[in-house]
């Protein structure tokens, strides 16, 4: 059997080679009629491949915004800080008090802390002449809020229960503010302005990275005390922790009817406060990225479905043109079998090699896009995968019927067509 597996071999190539010369001999005709399969292979990886690296990044950000069995309570839930709410709404939701942290305390068995906090955005930090970026973040927080959070030092002391209730000038910077203002200096004792009131520095967090190009590092942290005098009185937001994941849920439960008790609502009334998990937003995330997916590989089935009838056209206007070559080749010997196999394999490589064009511009797309917003963006083998599938089925698809009308050709009828 090693003369057939030969034979086999060497028509087979012979094949490929005789496509590859026909897709050369029409460059522009086999590029315009690849267009569809680059535009579809290209849409499904570049979307993919960024869904991907959105979705890791988010994740990696939500475990780390809360610290573990970590919850939130806040006055508007997360969907666009409650502007599906009306006006009156809005305004008629009663905010979160700071007192509320005691009550759950009292209240809640499976809470092990309760954190207060409260956030400004947008504000420059100063010493001296030396000003930070412009996007600082000054959170006013209680002793649990590095806790909390999941916030680690890299120098210095956090702020402490005796900060509060004196209500000092201290700040624990973020990580950007501390190399912009003491880059290479010991920071800690030094002083800063924000907001035009000056705080000592007594601390630093480690740094934290960014996500969609928002660093995570622009957070700063003053008293709770603090922040109500510069900033004023309002709404906080509550984190509260469980004492472990086997009462997560029971915590939640617990601070829902510690929370309904306070504000004295009925049974049957709406609770008018909002829960939030980091896992809320990833469910939420899923939903988006799963419709944004089912979209991309609709784009890319009309893309294929219309490179496909291309690759059909291209392939019935080439079987005319090559006519009376294959009445020649059958006139020679050539079979059935061999003719439907020689248009099938430049369907096949027609497909593949504009498959092969969209995987790479799929691949740039991806990177540029994975350079503006500094997330890893890996191309997922699975798209590559069904894409390889996807141009397979479409080349010997819709190639299939140019080849049988090929191979049905009577020679001697091929060899007197003009």
């Amino acid at each position: 059997m090693t003369w057939l597996r030969g034979l086999i071999q060497y028509s087979v190539w012979e094949s490929l080679r005789m496509a590859l010369g026909a897709m050369w001999a029409h460059k522009l005709r086999a590029a315009l009629t690849l267009l569809g399969v680059m535009i579809g292979v290209m849409t499904i990886i570049s979307t993919m491949t960024v869904l991907g690296g959105i979705k890791h990044s988010i994740t990696t950000s939500m475990q780390n915004s809360l610290a573990v069995n970590v919850f939130q309570v806040q006055r508007y839930d997360d969907n666009g800080g409650g502007i599906h709410m009306g006006p009156r709404q809005r305004q008629r939701r009663p905010e979160i008090e700071p007192e509320y942290a005691d009550v759950i305390r009292e209240r809640c068995p499976s809470v092990r802390a309760v954190g207060v906090e409260a956030w400004e955005f947008g504000y420059t930090l100063r010493r001296g002449s030396l000003e930070s970026n412009p996007s600082q973040q000054i959170a006013g927080g209680s002793a649990e809020f590095a806790f909390n959070n999941g916030y680690n030092l890299a120098l210095g002391r956090p702020i402490t229960q005796q900060d509060i209730a004196a209500d000092r000038d201290v700040i624990v910077l973020g990580w950007a503010a501390y190399k912009k203002l003491f880059d290479r200096l010991s920071p800690l004792g030094n002083f800063v302005r924000v907001a035009g009131h000056k705080f000592e520095v007594i601390g630093v967090f480690e740094e934290r990275g960014s996500l969609l190009g928002e660093s995570k590092d622009n957070d700063n942290w003053i008293p709770i005390s603090a922040w109500f005098r510069v900033f004023g009185d309002r709404s906080v937001n509550l984190t509260v922790q469980a004492w472990s994941g086997g009462v997560f849920d029971q915590a939640q439960q617990e601070v829902i009817e510690a929370m309904r008790s306070v504000r004295g609502l009925k049974p049957g009334q709406k609770n008018n406060f909002a829960m939030w998990t980091p896992d809320m937003v990833q469910n939420q995330f899923n939903q988006m990225t799963a419709v944004v997916g089912i979209a991309a590989f609709g784009i890319c089935a009309i893309s294929l479905l219309v490179a496909g009838i291309g690759i059909m056209n291209i392939m019935l206007v080439s079987v005319t043109e090559r006519t009376r070559e294959i009445g020649l080749r059958k006139a020679l010997g050539g079979t059935r079998s061999s003719i439907l196999r020689q248009f099938l394999i430049e369907a096949f490589m027609l497909s593949q090699v504009g498959g092969l064009v969209g995987i790479m511009l799929g691949y740039i797309v991806a990177a540029v896009i994975n350079n503006q917003l500094h997330f890893p963006a890996p191309i997922p083998i699975w798209a590559v995968s069904l894409a390889v599938i996807f141009c397979s089925v479409i080349g010997i698809g819709f190639g299939m019927w140019p080849a049988i009308k090929a191979a049905r050709l009577d020679p001697i009828e091929a060899l007197r067509y003009e």
